[in-house]
């Protein structure tokens, strides 16, 4: 449904270019859910807005690769064709609710807006699509939330409600840039059930994009860890947690706090993410990573295939 290739975004500050997302490939089948993994600032949600063509332009812009949805490449749509794309087959759950919702206008006026503009229904029926959306996504006192401002809900409401406009008219791909992050567990657990059988239902495709590598293990079926802007690992959900392969995904998951393994002190990985815009020569994990070479200082690794369907960017592997 969607192929990534060789995506390079760059940002403009102080008359200096430097890239965020350097080449990176992938695709996403129809109605299924691949995870894309990494610390802040790897570069996950700059590759969602660039599906969505909303890399703000300047300071950023896409430099290489193509975005294809279906064979056709997003990146030589003019605007108008991307705004009937966007929202009604592509659409986007956005990280921070509170600051992607209008605080002027009301929930309703919001999700009809959407609905009105792809498709055909008139606005009593709108309206009546918007409330039952709210229902579906487990917000009580669906009609009285249709006439309330998004400052009288909470943050977990709110949420529901992005949920409520991305699905709204049906997409077929669906990208969830961190829709849980800053819920408590008990709204979160019931947000991924939610989209878990909103999925079920209607075949959706969903790129979910996140750090929770909990929340990976209960809802992807693949997943791509991103590391300094580039796809250092990739392989279906069950081989990534029981047989990862870079030293980087393998921090990841040792990091994560175990109810069968008591520790006095929690795993971490040394050392920072390289700063957007350092000239790295050799692997990017280099000054992080416990099990270096010389060759790691001198080359870049390329994307390897180990087998099927499982890729690593890792000199460990070369033969």
């Amino acid at each position: 449904m969607l192929e990534v290739k060789g995506l390079t975004i760059q940002f403009r500050n102080d008359e200096k270019e430097y890239s965020v997302v350097h080449g990176i490939s992938f695709h996403v089948n129809k109605g299924e859910t691949l995870g894309l993994v990494g610390e802040s600032g790897c570069g996950k949600s700059v590759t969602s807005l660039s599906i969505m063509g909303l890399v703000p332009t300047p300071p950023g812009k896409v430099v290489a690769g193509e975005i294809l949805y279906k064979g056709v490449d997003l990146l030589s749509l003019q605007e108008k064709q991307m705004n009937e794309i966007r929202g009604n087959e592509i659409s986007m759950i956005f990280q921070e609710p509170m600051t992607s919702l209008t605080p002027v206008f009301t929930i309703g006026r919001q999700l009809d807006e959407g609905i009105l503009l792809h498709t055909k229904l008139t606005k009593k029926e709108a309206k009546a699509r918007s409330i039952e959306m709210l229902k579906l996504v487990g917000i009580p006192r669906a009609e009285q939330i249709y006439t309330s401002y998004p400052h009288e809900l909470s943050g977990g409401m709110r949420q529901r409600v992005m949920i409520a406009m991305g699905l709204a008219c049906q997409p077929q791909l669906l990208i969830a840039d961190e829709p849980t992050t800053a819920l408590d567990v008990t709204i979160q657990a019931q947000i991924l059930d939610l989209m878990r059988e909103l999925k079920e239902q209607t075949d959706t495709a969903i790129l979910f994009i996140t750090h929770d590598l909990g929340v990976v293990a209960e809802m992807c079926d693949r997943v791509i860890v991103m590391y300094a802007g580039e796809i250092v690992e990739e392989a279906d959900v069950d081989t990534l947690f029981h047989d990862p392969k870079h030293p980087y995904t393998r921090g990841l998951m040792e990091s994560i706090p175990s109810l069968e393994e008591k520790k006095r002190r929690l795993y971490s990985i040394a050392g920072q993410v390289p700063p957007a815009g350092s000239v790295i020569k050799g692997c990017r994990f280099l000054d992080r990573c416990d099990r270096a070479m010389e060759r790691c200082a001198k080359d870049h690794p390329e994307l390897r295939e180990l087998k099927q369907g499982h890729t690593c960017r890792c000199w460990l592997y070369a033969e």
